[in-house]
């Protein structure tokens, strides 16, 4: 456990997290610009969509190249065989989370027939908003879970392409206890750490509480993109050893 550790903190470069930090940044701070781009006019619906399609290929070109950065291969796949790869698995996790965002829009229908199916004891420890709240929770790890499970096959495939073998290299994270550890740590943990800090509101002026957002959703961000570049560098461990005895 140690080990594998030190390896994922060991390919933690400056490169990954100011190529993270500062990639995501752009890329959200443009997707912000594009959904304000009118569409009243064919040239502004074109420009549109045109953008629209240079951001898909901005975010395709930073994860590629992201993995290809910590996943060393001897031969490359094709840079567009990549792209093509990483949009499947990104579709495929969108379709994953449609059981999901279907039960988080019936919580309170699940919680209000299940509070009044349960018995008198029951109902006074476990009550509507704790069923509605334990939903949460729950959909909220088979989220991340979700993610969990992509993550390894979209390092392994974009950076090396689909080889024989790349699926039993990339479940090579699956075996191991704490790889699902830091998956839940970083996604349950960072969600909570963002929360936490963009509802907090301290006593102070106008002036006081920008300068404050500013700050706390900086510190925020900061948090979430150190998570997620070690669970990078985590996979990347993972897909990199040779034999159980070095993991």
């Amino acid at each position: 456990m140690m080990q594998a550790f030190r390896g994922a903190v060991a390919r933690l470069t400056g490169r990954l997290l100011f190529g993270q930090w500062v990639g995501n940044l752009l890329l959200m701070l443009l997707a912000a610009g594009w959904l304000q781009i009118p569409d009243s006019h064919t040239w502004q619906f074109a420009f549109s969509m045109l953008s629209g399609v240079l951001l898909l290929i901005a975010f395709l070109w930073l994860y590629t190249a992201t993995f290809r950065h910590l996943r060393p291969c001897a031969a490359r796949p094709p840079q567009w065989h990549s792209w093509l790869l990483l949009a499947v698995l990104v579709v495929l996790w969108w379709l994953l989370l449609q059981p999901i965002a279907a039960g988080r829009a019936h919580e309170a229908l699940f919680a209000g027939y299940w509070n009044s199916q349960s018995p008198p004891w029951l109902r006074y420890h476990l009550g509507y908003s704790k069923l509605v709240a334990w939903q949460e929770r729950l959909y909220d790890c088979a989220q991340w879970l979700w993610a969990g499970l992509l993550l390894p096959p979209a390092v392994e495939t974009c950076a090396c392409g689909v080889h024989a073998g790349w699926f039993g290299r990339a479940a090579r994270a699956y075996r191991h206890w704490l790889y699902w550890l830091c998956v839940l740590i970083s996604g349950l943990g960072g969600s909570a750490v963002t929360w936490a800090l963009a509802d907090w509101t301290p006593p102070a002026g106008l002036a006081g509480q920008t300068s404050s957002v500013i700050a706390r959703l900086g510190v925020a961000y900061t948090v979430d993109m150190l998570l997620w570049c070690f669970m990078l560098a985590l996979v990347a461990h993972y897909l990199d050893v040779l034999s159980p005895a070095e993991i």
